[in-house]
């Protein structure tokens, strides 16, 4: 395959795949935000959340206020300083759009777009709050660690990043901020603007820089491929613990935990999902594994 039609095909792909994102966003309001049967459900995980929360609001509050206006501008002149160190023009401009971008379209999608019908009657969380403006901000640290970090090491940027990414999402719903399915939007948020601009300024797809040591190609491979698994994996164990509850009231703490549970482990699962898609584009093109022998 030529060069350039395996451009033309990542840019392709990075049109379609954030145009499926942003319909995902959509998709999570329609179903958990502006249907009764989804309010009831996230409602039991919201009420769940309630469980231990006085041992574990403290450490989430920590990570929680990290988050603010200037952090965030903090970001974008950190994450553009270095790309223009580095002479990559393009890596800092597609930070200031990434972060400034997912970041906009958040507030925006929350306050003048989205509604939130009361269909439970709960006395909290009666207004919208999709997708989460705490969740979106701690993942465009994430994608401004990717873009703005050498290739070799954007494996690893992406792992703590988007590890951060889905502490501070967790710690929302600890403190009850905010519900699973405002967590989830965030990071479709972020990765269809991750994509999108990486299409669009042609960033990442290129081959593993020559001289890259062994071991660091191996650990870009085996990282993709952790958070594929651990993403499906918990993508199935939130399935399971969604089809319970539509079985249950959430009237014991059993059924809360379950509900709560599952919601908590769907956000891994879309997190891990979300940073394979953002290194898969923004990242440099896998390298086979030497053939043995």
């Amino acid at each position: 395959m030529s060069p350039g039609t395996r451009d033309g095909g990542r840019r392709a792909a990075g049109f379609v795949l954030a145009a499926a994102a942003a319909g995902a966003v959509l998709l999570l309001w329609w179903v958990f935000v502006n249907h009764p049967g989804g309010q009831r459900l996230e409602q039991v995980a919201y009420e769940g959340s309630s469980i231990g929360r006085t041992r574990l609001e403290d450490s989430a509050q920590q990570i929680l206020d990290v988050v603010s206006v200037p952090f965030l501008a903090v970001v974008i002149v950190v994450g553009m300083s270095i790309s223009l160190i580095r002479g990559r023009g393009r890596d800092a401009l597609a930070v200031a759009v990434v972060v400034a971008g997912a970041n906009v379209t958040t507030q925006v999608l929350k306050y003048h777009v989205l509604e939130r019908p009361d269909f439970t009657g709960a006395a909290q969380m009666h207004w919208n709050s999709l997708p989460s403006g705490h969740t979106t901000v701690a993942a465009t640290v994430g994608a401004a660690a990717l873009l703005a970090t050498v290739p070799r090491w954007r494996w690893l940027a992406t792992l703590l990043g988007f590890a951060y990414a889905g502490g501070t999402g967790i710690s929302t719903m600890i403190g009850g901020w905010h519900r699973a399915s405002d967590v989830v939007a965030a990071f479709f948020v972020v990765v269809a603007w991750i994509v999108l601009v990486s299409a669009v300024l042609r960033i990442g797809g290129d081959p593993v820089p020559a001289g890259t040591p062994s071991w660091m190609v191996a650990a870009d491979r085996y990282t993709r491929r952790l958070f594929l698994v651990v993403g499906l994996a918990a993508g199935f164990a939130a399935l399971l613990s969604l089809m319970l509850t539509t079985q249950s009231d959430g009237s014991s703490r059993a059924e809360l935990l379950i509900a709560y549970g599952g919601a908590s482990v769907g956000v891994l699962s879309v997190a891990c999902l979300t940073a394979f898609v953002a290194l898969w584009f923004a990242g440099p093109r896998p390298a086979s594994p030497r053939p043995r022998g």
